[in-house]
């Protein structure tokens, strides 16, 4: 992707360049360090763009990943992934990443019980692209275990990337159907699937798909063609060459075995000692481990027992130290990521004691209602966007009733004489204001409507068949304007009018129902 020499000067432009940056992460991956640093500038003189800061963590996760530091990725990930009530794009690419070093690092179940959530942010999200990476991951995570349970996950991988547009996702998707396939004995479908991969290569300029794909038909080619594999295999091997990649094993392998059954063992050990050196220099130590197999192999075929066993013992000192490195690797990947998750819990239960302090701080405990702090904030904006009615309603002779019957009943009587007011005015701003008084907002209709509608509730009577029978009298005024508190002022007065002129009814400016 071609870096276009002025930085961004604002969080939206950066945002949009790093988004950018995402979709073509697998193309020229050199230029990401140098954008990643431009905007660790930015940032640096930028302290309140935390979008744009959780963007540069994630494209730092990945990369990360791609080089196999496991710590690292994690600890990249682990702001972004503790953040309470993630629920945007860039929590979306995250937590891809993390379910994909989760099944790495050998921490399956964890991984498959985050991928239902990630599925659902993606759907959530429209995030198409990122729920086929998902699926092909765990397709990917079923190849590499020699499992036959990846191949519906990598179908359906396909069909998102293609509903996205994501070429480079359907051709790495291919090659992975391809190695499914070689695994379940399928070897012509595994050659349909690199054709797919190894045309959408070429139709796209995918190199390394392209390398890739010669080399898996040089593989299956080995048995049956083998001139053909090995002109496959070479091909893959020039274009890798040519285009910088790293060093590939997978082409590698099967032509060394290939030269060695055809009895050509010196141009095999040829082929290996340079893919060492190569394998060496890119810090591919798993690659290089499987070179000295090999080459202990054809130097035993070759009768040179003293330069076998030099290599068997390279090949057994480095998996000695490649476990004991991937186990202090995994074993601090997985304190990092535990702690991510325990952080991540701990964040989430601070945002939902935080909601619930906040409903709590404008709601009504006993009835459920908004209370008279969230009435006045709330009501107030409502009624300027849409001026309408206001009226104040209060149950007759409700202290009769605590008197009488108690006041665990009285408790009843406001919480069902609520649900009446919520269930018979839809439209209406319903709030408790205090005691047996409540207040009902009208936007957009005119104190005669809302009297109308007052006068059905106050005929329909009946709360509940073992509470007592209440009424109620309510004052109606008009709120042109806005001013809440000034139409609460006239409603009240009216509301004594109806209270001194004889109760259970309900009264506006000239109008009075009973």
């Amino acid at each position: 992707m071609p870096i276009t020499p002025q930085m961004p000067g604002t969080a939206g432009a950066w945002l949009a360049r790093l988004d950018d940056l995402w979709r073509h992460r697998e193309h020229d991956r050199s230029n990401h360090p140098a954008v990643l640093g431009q905007v660790r500038a930015w940032l640096a003189g930028q302290p309140d763009a935390p979008l744009v800061m959780v963007a540069e963590r994630v494209l730092s996760a990945y990369a990360s990943w791609r080089s196999g530091l496991m710590v690292e990725t994690l600890e990249s990930l682990q702001p972004v992934l503790a953040r309470p009530g993630a629920h945007d794009v860039w929590a979306c690419r995250a937590m891809n990443i993390r379910i994909a070093l989760g099944f790495e690092v050998g921490e399956m179940a964890q991984s498959m019980s985050l991928v239902e959530g990630q599925l659902a942010l993606c759907r959530a999200l429209g995030e198409t692209e990122i729920e086929a990476c998902t699926l092909h991951d765990i397709g990917v995570m079923h190849n590499d275990r020699g499992t036959q349970q990846g191949r519906p996950y990598l179908q359906q991988a396909l069909e998102s990337f293609r509903a996205a547009q994501n070429v480079g996702g359907q051709a790495f998707t291919h090659l992975n159907l391809a190695v499914a396939a070689t695994q379940s004995g399928r070897p012509e479908d595994a050659r349909e699937q690199l054709e797919r991969a190894m045309q959408l290569a070429q139709r796209h300029g995918l190199p390394y798909v392209h390398s890739m794909a010669l080399a898996q038909q040089g593989a299956l080619d080995t048995a049956t063609a083998p001139a053909r594999a090995e002109a496959r295999l070479r091909e893959a091997l020039r274009r890798q060459v040519q285009y910088g990649d790293r060093p590939m094993w997978e082409a590698v392998e099967p032509l060394a075995r290939l030269l060695a059954a055809q009895g050509r063992l010196t141009d095999g050990l040829d082929l290996l000692h340079t893919f060492v050196a190569d394998a060496q220099a890119a810090q591919l130590r798993g690659m290089v481990m499987q070179a000295h197999a090999l080459l202990a192999d054809l130097y035993e075929a070759q009768g040179a027992p003293a330069e076998a066993l030099r290599h068997l013992r390279a090949h057994v000192q480095l998996l000695r130290t490649l476990r004991q490195d991937e186990h202090e690797q995994r074993v601090s990947a997985l304190e990092v990521m535990h702690r991510t998750e325990l952080m991540r819990a701990q964040a989430e239960a601070g945002q939902r004691r935080a909601e619930e302090l906040g409903r709590l701080s404008h709601t009504d405990d006993l009835t459920g209602l908004p209370n008279r702090r969230h009435l006045l904030d709330t009501g107030a904006a409502l009624l300027r966007e849409r001026p309408g009615a206001v009226a104040i309603i209060d149950i007759d002779h409700f202290k009769a009733v605590n008197d009488r019957h108690g006041h665990e009943t009285g408790d009843r009587v406001l919480h069902a004489f609520a649900t009446r007011l919520r269930q018979e005015l839809p439209s209406a701003f319903v709030a408790r204001s205090g005691g047996e008084e409540f207040v009902a907002l009208f936007p957009g209709l005119s104190p005669h409507d809302a009297c109308t509608l007052l006068d059905d509730v106050r005929m329909a009577t009946t709360l509940a068949d073992d509470l007592p029978r209440v009424t109620f009298t309510a004052g109606v005024a008009r709120c042109p304007d806005g001013d809440l508190k000034a139409a609460l002022r006239r409603a009240d007065l009216l509301l004594y009018q109806g209270k001194t002129g004889g109760r259970d009814c309900v009264i506006s400016d000239g109008e009075r129902t009973a």
